[in-house]
């Protein structure tokens, strides 16, 4: 099995060249202490069956080498070990096709496993990660939401009848729980209705959903 180790920490990759050793009993470790390195070995005629590559390098970032690697259509999974715990970043490296991500922090076994995960054709993720990715996941999701409230110009008191309208509530029983006058409820959705050019509350929620302004 060759495995090229794109760090520019020597001693890092002398310990993690030990834990990978541990993967098969024919391991062969190719280093790469900078991202031009990495290219060159990767030019060479080796076939590698992984690539762990730190984010933090030094003339050739990580994710430089992540485009380059798509833009060469490199067919080798890819693993990124990193002391980064930035969700956005992350979120960046899987969008440029990694099959994991490893803190350094993790123990040996714990590297071995992910890595066993990783060439038996999975995505390794940790949890910890994925609470972060869902976050960012989220927090962006809002943001989209709120732009699109804000282009549409449709106010705060619109938005809540909006959503309940969303619901399936009659506007007798948004009043209700909006503790406003059936009057106003009725004012607001024809309000919505005009705005978002439709004819009926079904289209009006279909539009808004189309628009992001439903989450």
């Amino acid at each position: 099995m060759n495995i090229l180790i794109i760090d520019d920490h020597p001693l890092f990759i002398d310990g993690i060249s030990h834990v990978l050793n541990g993967l098969s009993e024919k391991t062969h470790i190719i280093k790469a202490t900078s991202g031009v390195t990495a290219i060159e070995q990767l030019a060479l005629d080796i076939d590698f069956d992984l690539i762990l590559l730190d984010l933090n390098m030094p003339d050739l970032g990580g994710i430089s080498l992540l485009q380059r690697f798509k833009a060469d259509e490199l067919c080798v999974p890819v693993v990124i070990i990193s002391s980064e715990e930035q969700a956005g970043l992350i979120r960046e490296t899987l969008d440029w096709g990694v099959m994991g991500f490893i803190p350094k922090s993790y123990s040996s076994e714990k590297i071995l496993n992910a890595l066993t995960t990783v060439l038996e054709g999975n995505i390794y993720i940790p949890e910890s990660v994925q609470v972060l990715l869902s976050r960012l996941a989220s927090y962006s999701k809002s943001d989209c939401q709120m732009q699109a409230i804000q282009k549409s110009g449709i106010t705060n008191k619109q938005m809540e009848v909006l959503n309940l309208l969303a619901q399936g509530h009659s506007n007798e029983k948004i009043s209700t729980i909006l503790h406003r006058t059936e009057h106003t409820v009725k004012s607001h959705v024809s309000v919505l209705f005009q705005v978002l050019g439709a004819k009926n509350r079904t289209e009006c929620v279909k539009i808004a959903e189309k628009r992001g302004l439903l989450s």
